[in-house]
């Protein structure tokens, strides 16, 4: 089938507004990430005889495409080679920054550094972006990474979780809203088992060994599942609400909305619902306690991926699907009808073993960008204004997936961050 395109004009006035007002520089977000997005991480299988590096593609404004330049005039609409050894676990991209995960279990991150999120251990205000990749501090034995807004969390094979970056919402779970440009422990987790985690813009998520689920930092949009929502940024994890009895398997976090998978292959959605993307079937919001996602009789779900406004959920049975903000195509349903306030397919897409939602900037809300693995391949749809897709058609959307033109011969991990593109 022909991929259909859509430009601008197939966007609808407010979502060109939204387009135009990227031109200026904006510096503010798979199976085996428990998700996708900026957002989750769950330890990955070891690939003892890997070779393969990283590739990225998009916008590079800050350096968050790691290959050791940066700048606004020059995004890329193919993928690149990030500047990383090789042996690459997993990926994970926040709004402006990127972090790898090696098999020896440290952690590379580069990109914008304004709040510590790469970790690095250096004073406030020094490399506030750093477009050559860097270790970050102190870590190792590390089996997944999730990356934030502007705030990264590692889960080391231990169980325990460490966060380092912007922490005003209380983001890093550390009992403080104090900055960290290095790795601390959320103490709070201290003894418990956790097994996969999430960042959002400005919160995380924790998957615990006995299948309950903790949750810090901002709840301004019941994000935290608390059953309430609130301003005040929660720095300790406290438990999601309204899952006794029911096991959870995997999760993701949106920037501002939560993910589930249980036990029985359904989903649960909760927080920020303004464009259905908690898929409970209107636009009610917040929702500030998990409520089922409807639509998905029939299949099993396997592992969920938040974005800014929408959601993505890959089937046990390798297909895709979507719901939410639609505006740029980024469910791949082949259409831009938006918002989808249940679950639709994504066109074309089978063999699907990672998928990942990106994030887009306040002023273009309702858009953004999706990437799975497939086979052998990456596949990219949605907005495309920094070449965020990768096959080489910036700055022409598209609601139906594509090819991204990458050199990996055999991906694992993609990660969609905000108008840019990870993939290992």
């Amino acid at each position: 089938m022909r991929p259909i395109r859509t430009g601008l004009r197939g966007l609808g006035a407010v979502a060109v507004a939204g387009m135009l007002a990227l031109a200026a520089p904006h510096t503010a977000a798979a199976e085996d990430k428990g998700g996708g997005q900026h957002g989750g991480g769950r330890p990955g299988k070891p690939k003892p005889a890997a070779t393969q590096g990283a590739e990225a593609w998009g916008r590079n404004a800050t350096g968050q495409l790691g290959i050791g330049t940066a700048g606004e005039e020059r995004p890329r609409d193919t993928a690149v080679t990030v500047h990383i050894p090789e042996h690459v676990l997993s990926v994970a991209a926040g709004h402006d920054h990127g972090l790898a995960l090696l098999t020896n279990g440290t952690v590379k991150a580069w990109g914008l550094n304004t709040s510590g999120q790469l970790g690095y251990g250096n004073p406030a205000g020094a490399d506030t972006s750093q477009p050559e990749p860097g270790n970050v501090a102190g870590l190792g034995s590390v089996k997944a990474v999730a990356a934030g807004r502007a705030h990264s969390l590692a889960l080391l094979g231990s169980g325990a979780v460490m966060t380092w970056g912007a922490n005003d919402r209380g983001q890093l779970g550390d009992g403080t809203t104090v900055q960290r440009n290095r790795p601390v422990a959320v103490t709070a987790l201290t003894g418990r088992k956790v097994t996969a985690i999430a960042a959002g813009a400005d919160f995380s998520l924790a998957l615990l060994a006995d299948g309950t689920l903790r949750a810090w930092g901002d709840n301004t949009f019941g994000q935290l599942g608390t059953g309430t929502a609130g301003t005040a940024p929660e720095p300790t994890p406290v438990v999601v609400a309204g899952l006794t009895g029911v096991k959870i398997k995997a999760i993701d976090a949106g920037d501002t909305h939560s993910l589930a998978v249980t036990a029985a292959g359904g989903v649960k959605g909760w927080g920020s619902n303004q464009f259905g993307q908690v898929g409970n079937g209107n636009q009610v919001s917040p929702q500030p306690t998990p409520v089922d996602v409807l639509g998905l009789g029939g299949v099993r779900v396997k592992a969920v991926s938040g974005g800014s406004d929408f959601s993505l959920a890959l089937l046990t049975n390798g297909r895709v699907k979507g719901w939410g903000a639609n505006a740029s195509g980024q469910l791949g349903d082949g259409t831009t009808t938006s918002p989808r306030l249940t679950p639709v397919d994504a066109v074309g897409l089978t063999g699907v073993k990672a998928i990942s939602a990106g994030s887009a900037p306040a002023a273009a809300a309702g858009l953004g960008h999706s990437l799975a693995v497939a086979g052998n391949t990456v596949k990219a749809w949605g907005y495309n204004n920094y070449g965020q897709l990768g096959d080489g058609n910036l700055p022409v959307s598209s609601p139906v997936p594509v090819t991204v033109r990458t050199g990996l011969k055999d991906p694992k991990s993609v990660s969609a961050g905000m108008l840019f593109s990870l993939a290992s």
